[in-house]
């Protein structure tokens, strides 16, 4: 394993790229979730006992974000502490990762995992499009009990075992979960975590939560979950057969969740929404769930950072 730090570099992008606090404390207040979530029960996600062959014509909600064809412009803020393993579970493939500490605390830290869209990678949600490092900066300045984030490459794994015989879920909890645990340098505790994803890692966040289960997961905070309720209906990225889809597929697994505190934040106008909130409906109790206007892009999963980071934080303190 090898490990190295970038040096921060001060973002060239527009004054919009640039994360700001947003306040949507009404979204999540009081009784938000079973308001929302309770009104959304009358929601079917019974899958059918038979079900034809999937319709590849049929076109599915679409993840697939704009490649990266270069490495992604760093935010300021606090540095990152990067490396490599080489992972038996994605096919031995050299496998890198990144970590960021906030400045100005020291000690072992709790972590959040944060699990990546599709074709993005383990510096995405550091990047100037981003910008969670900076996020968690100003929360911990803030006054807030201090956390680190940590993400590792998946590819376009789907955090599942696939046909090709990789598992980029098996790489989170068997080798980079116990990697974060070793390193001296990096000083993380994983006896409890929290878990991020937006995409497809909102999806995977999802399911390595069930796996894992509370307490171990102190709680799981998702945008735009890359979810597919349809099984006749999905793209061969994300499931390689029926068979694979019923046996990764978050649907029918709710009660999962039942002791895991659990945000869901999604734009109106995203190709996952009616997916989401139909999942959703089955969790009981409900899952905070706040949704504003936006889209499956960057522009909004910036705008809904401070309060996934703030709920983070507030659980894993507890």
């Amino acid at each position: 394993m090898t490990a190295e730090h970038d040096s921060p570099t001060t973002p060239t992008g527009p004054t919009e790229q640039r994360l700001g606090r947003v306040s949507r404390r009404s979204v999540l207040a009081g009784g938000l979730g079973a308001t929302l979530v309770g009104a959304l029960a009358a929601c079917s996600n019974d899958a059918p006992t038979k079900v034809e062959p999937r319709k590849l014509e049929t076109r599915a909600a679409d993840d697939e974000l704009p490649s990266e064809t270069s490495p992604p412009q760093i935010a300021g803020g606090p540095p990152l502490v990067t490396g490599s393993f080489v992972s038996a579970k994605m096919g031995g493939r050299e496998t890198r990762w990144a970590v960021a500490r906030p400045t100005g605390v020291s000690g072992r830290l709790p972590v959040v995992v944060v699990l990546h869209a599709l074709n993005t990678n383990e510096k995405s949600i550091f990047s100037s499009k981003l910008e969670m490092q900076n996020v968690l900066q100003r929360y911990v300045d803030a006054g807030n009990a201090p956390f680190a984030l940590a993400a590792a490459d998946a590819a376009r794994n789907y955090y599942h075992p696939r046909a090709d015989g990789t598992d980029g879920g098996a790489m989170i909890l068997d080798e980079f979960l116990p990697m974060l645990a070793s390193n001296a340098d990096l000083n993380l505790s994983t006896e409890r975590i929290g878990l991020f994803g937006w995409s497809m890692g909102g999806y995977g966040a999802l399911r390595l939560g069930a796996l894992l289960g509370a307490p171990r997961v102190s709680a799981i905070a998702v945008s735009s979950p890359a979810m597919w309720a349809d099984p006749r209906n999905f793209p061969p990225r994300a499931f390689d057969s029926y068979e694979d889809y019923q046996a990764n597929s978050l649907f029918g697994q709710q009660q999962a969740f039942a002791k895991i505190p659990l945000l869901i934040s999604i734009g109106s106008s995203d190709q996952f929404f009616t997916y989401t909130r139909q999942w959703a409906a089955g969790l009981h109790p409900p899952a905070a769930f706040g949704t504003t206007a936006g889209g499956h892009t960057n522009r909004y999963w910036r705008s809904v950072l401070p309060e996934q980071v703030e709920f983070l934080g507030r659980n894993l303190a507890r």
